[in-house]
């Protein structure tokens, strides 16, 4: 199945960063131009300067590969001389409760989907696949890591990780109280025994859906430069790995706002939801609280009162029943128009209940947790999950290592 192995990563200097909380940076795609712009000013090297260049052509991808090859040169980066995985944790609390999120990075050979080994379960979009192909062919790089999930009950691959784990290259918390802690593994025998442990499960993409398939293209590309069968660095992409099971993976659900409603009045969109669903009023507070796996909830400009929706048949299960399934195959095939009702995504409930309370939208749909579980049952029969589904809580940092694909 999946095949995984150490890469010589690119990586920090500790020996020239004091400070690595102000050299790392959230996902590209998550940073707004206030966030890049305080990124900048953190410190000179911060990672923002190379996975998101500023500039409105495609000069920027040039001038961050320039400032990648000029770290390198002055040693700010350096590269480790062995084949090597990097167990990354992250710490952090929600809702009270402290957790660990376990993972590694490593490199993982590219496999088409139809090989049913890596497994997507979001739509991506061109554009974004452009941007992050442009940026690696300049760079030669992965520069960040796929996000992705496997299955491990027992837990086998942490506890062999966790045998080599001594003094970690940095930790660090950030800004929104996470724990970052990174290793380097050298030693060839613990990397055969996880790669082997891993050889019997699939993957499931949790982030990065569209670094995986730029990975895919870049592959394309450079096979039709260079034709042969000999393996090269371009069929393996950097890959972070975690637990499916492990108490640290949180999957938290992004809610939809709708701004447009079409024909409806609030309370015809209402009456029109009663015809495929079960709805049932109740006050705000308790609607959208603790969702059930195949329910979600609908709020309105009506701060008091709120509505839960599920199926009318309570036989039967499956993940055609998942709340975003629903909302998605008969709510926005049916009663409204996706592409024409202005949908926002928060991933917050708070912001959709203040923003569906002040009228700038019209419906708020609040979505129930997953669990990775509830994705790989989609993905495994070759569907895929709506767009923005899921939020993998919290992100993995951008400038843990970059996969050099020279």
């Amino acid at each position: 199945m999946p095949i995984v192995k150490g890469f010589k990563g690119i990586r920090y200097n500790p020996e020239k960063i004091e400070d690595f909380s102000k050299v790392l940076a959230p996902p590209y795609d998550v940073i707004s131009p206030d966030e890049q712009e305080e990124l900048l000013d953190m410190d000179p090297h911060n990672v923002v300067r190379l996975v998101l260049p500023k500039g409105d052509t495609d000069a920027k991808y040039e001038r961050a590969a320039k400032i990648f090859r000029d770290w390198f040169i002055r040693d700010v980066l350096i590269q480790d001389r062995e084949p090597s995985i990097y167990p990354y944790y992250q710490e952090f609390e929600l809702g009270g409760r402290k957790y660990t999120r376990k993972g590694f990075i490593a490199k993982v050979k590219l496999e088409d989907f139809s090989t049913k080994k890596i497994l997507p379960h979001e739509l991506t979009f061109p554009k974004h696949k452009q941007d992050r192909l442009k940026l690696n062919t300049a760079c030669k790089a992965n520069m960040s890591p796929v996000f992705s999930v496997y299955s491990d009950p027992e837990g086998d691959t942490e506890k062999a990780i966790e045998e080599k784990l001594g003094a970690p290259i940095f930790d660090v918390t950030t800004a929104d109280g996470v724990r970052n802690m990174l290793w380097r593994i050298s030693d060839e025998d613990i990397i055969s025994r996880v790669a082997g442990r891993l050889e019997e499960t699939s993957f499931l993409i949790a982030d990065g859906h569209h670094r995986y398939e730029t990975a895919l293209d870049y592959r394309r590309i450079q096979r039709e430069s260079n034709p042969g069968g000999e393996e090269k660095p371009y069929d393996y992409v950097m890959m972070f790995l975690a637990r499916g099971e492990g108490e640290g993976l949180i999957i938290n659900p992004t809610h939809r706002l709708v701004k447009n409603t079409g024909q409806h009045t609030t309370e015809s969109f209402i009456a029109k939801l009663g015809e495929y669903f079960n709805v049932k009023e109740m006050e705000l507070g308790e609607a959208v609280s603790n969702i059930g796996h195949e329910e979600f909830a609908v709020i309105t400009g009506d701060r008091k009162k709120a509505y839960r929706v599920s199926v009318k048949d309570p036989s039967g299960g499956g993940y055609s029943r998942l709340g975003v399934m629903l909302l998605h195959k008969i709510v926005f095939k049916n009663i409204l128009d996706e592409e024409e009702s202005g949908v926002f995504y928060t991933k917050f409930l708070e912001e959709a209940v203040n923003l569906t309370g002040s009228g700038e939208y019209a419906l708020g749909f609040i979505l129930p947790e997953l669990k990775a579980g509830d994705i790989f049952d989609v993905v495994r029969d070759g569907e895929r999950m709506p767009h923005k589904t899921t939020y993998f809580y919290p992100k993995i940092l951008s400038g843990l290592t970059f996969n050099p694909l020279w």
